[in-house]
């Protein structure tokens, strides 16, 4: 089984419920339910799918550099009845192949460990976002009652869970972001909670 479809394995039959919790807190805390929305790193698509199922304001471009996760992405697009909202794009956050501030919310579910040039992938999301856009990136379970649930069924699935995860990602911490993002001069905020897990909020400042 490849990468792509091994991730969307997992997203499918065990972290599926999530999703809709932590739509639901991108969309309240940004506050964005209108224009264009972005899944940076998207995989299979749950995330920003599941946002723009809560959201029909929005239309999506679901981003990933895997083009077997964006095939996945595409039909799943299909299968959830959001084709004419949603399209699937191969493409790495650090070369985003979208126009300068043509975003209104930029979304992440588990993908930023794993972004190699942090300084760069800061820009880029900065760079298409619209003034007042906003970003929530990060990870998390979406509340402590669906964590548990996921981590005893992750374990199953993979003993080695979460330490396999760790050694594949970049290694860096919440320190590490708000020391590249205060060098970009974002406007940002970083949320850390036991329930929601760890999440980065960019706000791109109106012109």
């Amino acid at each position: 089984m490849s990468s792509a479809y091994e991730f969307d394995y997992v997203a499918q039959e065990i972290l599926f419920p999530i999703y809709p919790v932590i739509a639901d807190d991108m969309l309240r805390y940004t506050g964005v339910r209108e224009g264009r929305m972005l899944d940076v790193g998207c995989g299979g698509g749950h995330m920003g799918l599941s946002v723009l199922k809560a959201a029909p304001g929005l239309r999506g471009i679901l981003l990933d550099k895997n083009p077997e996760a964006v095939a996945i992405a595409e039909r799943r697009a299909a299968e959830w009845g959001l084709r004419d909202r949603a399209v699937a794009v191969v493409g790495d956050v650090q070369q985003i192949p979208l126009a300068d501030a043509s975003i209104d919310l930029a979304v992440s579910r588990g993908s930023l460990p794993f972004w190699k040039d942090l300084e760069k992938a800061f820009s880029e999301i900065l760079r298409v976002l619209a003034p007042g856009g906003m970003a929530y990136l990060g990870g998390g379970m979406g509340n402590e009652e669906l964590a548990r649930t996921v981590e005893c069924k992750m374990r199953e699935f993979n003993p080695d869970w979460p330490g396999c995860i760790r050694r594949k990602s970049n290694g860096l911490n919440a320190d590490d972001y708000r020391v590249v993002l205060e060098k970009l001069g974002a406007e940002f905020e970083i949320l850390e909670s036991e329930s929601k897990g760890k999440w980065t909020i960019i706000c791109k400042r109106q012109v």
